[in-house]
């Protein structure tokens, strides 16, 4: 299986997600668990422990209408990458100590770089939020 097809696999089911509100909020919420679960080796992880936070802010705004200044294919990507994050069989498998969460780092990774520029918007808009 091919990297573009495994996306590709991971985008379709996310689009179905984001449709079912019951769906998304089960999908947050094992994020969410296996967050906590890697807790323990913090130095590795914490970086991807606050991108999947900042992908779950921005989807909960987004379906929320709270923030609907996203293209939708970013929220794509982002539930996507959720998906990706919560699936028991990606291209390494997390129960591979260290490499098993190597592949869920980088595809993070890529999607936050991909989509950097709605990322800093989100963020721009969640600060003028606060104030």
């Amino acid at each position: 299986m091919s990297n573009e097809n495994t996306l590709k696999d991971y985008i379709s089911k996310a689009k179905i997600i984001i449709e079912d509100d019951k769906k998304l909020k089960k999908l947050i919420q094992d994020v969410l668990e296996k967050l906590k679960d890697l807790s323990n080796d913090k130095k590795s992880t914490e970086k991807l422990n606050d991108s999947l936070r900042l992908f779950i802010r921005i989807v909960n705004a987004y379906t929320s209408k709270e923030y609907t200044y996203v293209p939708w294919k970013t929220i794509c990507l982002l539930v996507a990458g959720l998906v990706y994050f919560i699936y028991p069989i990606d291209l390494i498998p997390d129960f591979i100590p260290i490499a098993g969460i190597i592949d869920d780092v980088a595809l993070i990774a890529w999607i936050y770089d991909s989509i950097r520029e709605d990322i800093d918007n989100f963020l721009e808009w969640e600060k003028t939020k606060l104030k």
